[in-house]
């Protein structure tokens, strides 16, 4: 399902997807935010961070947390993306220096660096996780 809304006093687009976080569906919800980033006109680097956000918060959600449906929102305010995952977990995520030698656990490491922010929150029913990309990115 997807719900869209269009808050022009804000200049606030969004859109938000009811899912069960699947790795073999990660493909599909890539795509749908790759849409987003080229409706709303989104530089390749932009895009290439939200993907990314996208994909390690879903992947984050199907690896870590017992009830897999959640929300995954996109929300474009001013110039900024923001890439909000929603879950029922209430257990936070831990960003550490990762082991480079291991097969995972330095996606949220490494979206920190390449996103503008990175955030988690305790909400009523679970727990949100958030990352933001500046459209005004600079150049490497």
């Amino acid at each position: 399902m997807t719900l869209t809304s269009q808050d022009s006093a804000t200049q606030r687009l969004s859109y938000s997807w009811l899912l069960t976080a699947r790795r073999e569906d990660l493909a599909h919800f890539r795509r749908l935010a790759s849409l987003a980033m080229r409706e709303w006109r989104q530089a390749p680097d932009v895009t290439e961070v939200v993907l990314h956000g996208v994909t390690e918060l879903l992947s984050n959600v199907a690896r870590h947390v017992p009830d897999p449906n959640c929300t995954l929102e996109l929300s474009l305010v001013g110039g900024t993306v923001q890439v909000t995952v929603h879950d029922r977990s209430t257990a936070l995520p831990e960003i550490t220096l990762p082991d480079w030698t291991a097969e995972e656990g330095r996606g949220l490491w490494l979206l920190r660096e390449m996103a503008d922010g990175l955030g988690f929150a305790l909400t009523d029913e679970g727990k949100r996780v958030w990352v933001r990309v500046s459209g005004e990115r600079a150049a490497y």
